[in-house]
């Protein structure tokens, strides 16, 4: 990919510009099954970190284009053809949507479970959190991997990966942390906690 193209989320995920909403979902999934590692021919074209940073800017692209809000300013700053490629990159992006929706936070769920108090106080001294645990979590407090990917606003693909810890359908390593991030916020967790010891685990998992 041309380092001229690496901000057109359009030409990553091959959507013109007027493309409907169904569309951008459709050619997310499209491109994230071509450059999964589950897809061994890709290794015949790109090497395993071309493909993996390959799969870090389609992500993007999705977060971007996915986002009805994000999708505008973004769409303001690419036609315009003032902007500079900083100001087209994701993290240019979110910025600017934070200054339109300062108080924008990560929905928490409704407390719609019967409470175990026996779990809850495992919960709360627990210090070993890998991706069976906060499956267990997610599963006690009956939310779905649906109702959490609307929550996080992270794909539901990603979010049974990350409790199946397999690194072979995940981001590079520091996006991985982000929805870990996030999971645990939407489960009402110690984000850090969970966070700091997932990755050691994650990490061990990818050998380093």
């Amino acid at each position: 990919m041309q380092a001229t193209s690496r901000y057109n989320y359009y030409e990553v995920l091959e959507l013109t510009a007027n493309a409907p909403q169904h569309e951008v979902t459709t050619a997310y999934e499209r491109a994230r099954s071509t450059y999964s590692g589950d897809n061994p021919a890709i290794y015949t074209i790109f090497s395993e970190q071309e493909a993996r940073e390959l799969l870090v800017v389609i992500e993007e692209a999705y977060q971007v284009l996915g986002n009805k809000i994000l999708r505008n300013i973004y769409d303001q700053r690419l036609l315009s053809g003032r902007s500079s490629l900083n100001d087209l990159t994701y993290e240019s992006i979110l910025e600017a949507s934070k200054q339109v929706f300062p108080e924008t936070k990560v929905e928490k769920p409704a407390a719609a479970y019967q409470k175990d108090e026996s779990f809850e106080k495992e919960i709360a001294a627990r210090t070993d959190w890998d991706g069976a645990f906060l499956k267990k979590v997610r599963e006690y407090k009956k939310i779905t991997t649906q109702r959490m990917s609307e929550i996080t606003k992270i794909n539901s693909y990603y979010v049974t990966a990350i409790e199946n810890m397999d690194p072979g359908n995940l981001p590079v390593v520091v996006f991985v942390r982000g929805y870990v991030v996030q999971i645990a916020k939407a489960l009402g967790l110690d984000e850090k906690k969970v966070a700091d010891s997932y990755m050691t685990h994650f990490k061990n998992k990818l050998g380093k």
